[in-house]
């Protein structure tokens, strides 16, 4: 049963809200007999919403009660009857919320909050911008939020009978493919590449090693012929004085030349060593020092 004809206006409507809100019940009452339930209950909550009335009222109770919006539907039946005190169905429409509450506690209740908000949908059907809060039969429901910029998200949820649910969903923004550097070419790449720095010259360095070097050779040659001269003094053979006093003056002469090789090898390898670490800060232009 549906009311067909919009009556019981107030006096107070614009005449242009009268003409549309009865488009929008008749557009409504279309609908309902077509079967589109959800349709026709915005057809009839836009009349209502222009130009309240009872009857409108009446239908969208009905069509939230084929919706299986049961707690809806008894506040629409209730607001139907308290807007009209003397309507002639009133003792079928009491008894119809009573059938009503008595199926409630079966029907359970979720509501949806999505962060951003986002448009929700249930089961294929539009619930709103979130947060909404939808009355459903139990089972399993899938609910769907979409938001411009943002990667779509479904879940499905399965309600209990007389459940009363939270969800809280999140959308993931869509990350934009950020374009990758341009690479540069080649020839740019190479001039771009600082040149590896040479080693700085050391030749004063090198001088000093190989006089080091040669001193402590030299040093060694005369230390040797020097203990030589020595062991001929100790070897027993009979000698005139003479003889010895020429031995001994040879290996002391010997010994001295060694002694003085040493000190110059010595003074040369320390002076190489200086010039290791001061011969570059030496050599290098006075900008660069």
């Amino acid at each position: 049963m549906l009311a067909v004809v919009m009556a019981g206006l107030l006096l107070s409507t614009p005449p242009g809200d009268v003409e549309q809100a009865r488009a929008d019940f008749e557009r409504g009452a279309a609908l309902y007999r077509a079967g589109d339930f959800r349709a026709a209950l915005a057809a009839f909550e836009a009349a209502q919403a222009r130009a309240p009335a009872p009857q409108a009222l009446f239908n969208i109770a009905r069509c939230q009660e084929q919706l299986g919006q049961l707690a809806d539907a008894v506040d629409s039946y209730s607001a139907y009857l308290a807007a009209a005190p003397d309507a002639p169905d009133r003792a079928a429409v009491t008894a119809r919320i009573e059938e009503l509450r008595a199926r409630l506690p079966l029907e359970a209740s979720l509501r949806i909050s999505v962060e951003p908000p986002s448009t929700v949908s249930v089961d294929g059907e539009p619930a709103g911008l979130s947060p909404v809060a939808v009355r459903l039969s139990p089972g399993v429901h899938r609910v769907r939020a979409a938001q411009e910029g943002y990667q779509p998200l479904e879940r499905e949820v399965e309600l209990a009978p007389g459940a009363r649910i939270q969800l809280e969903l999140s959308l993931v923004p869509l990350v934009p493919v950020a374009a990758g550097p341009e690479r540069a070419p080649d020839a740019a790449v190479r001039d771009a590449v600082a040149p590896v720095p040479k080693s700085p010259p050391r030749r004063w360095t090198w001088v000093a090693t190989g006089l080091a070097a040669a001193s402590l050779g030299a040093g060694i040659a005369f230390g040797v012929s020097a203990h030589q001269a020595q062991d001929t003094l100790k070897d027993g053979t009979p000698r005139s004085p003479e003889q010895v006093q020429q031995v001994y003056d040879t290996a002391v002469a010997r010994s001295n030349a060694a002694n003085g090789f040493y000190a110059a090898a010595g003074i040369a390898g320390a002076a190489a060593i200086a010039l290791f670490f001061l011969e570059p800060h030496l050599a290098a232009p006075p900008e660069a020092r």
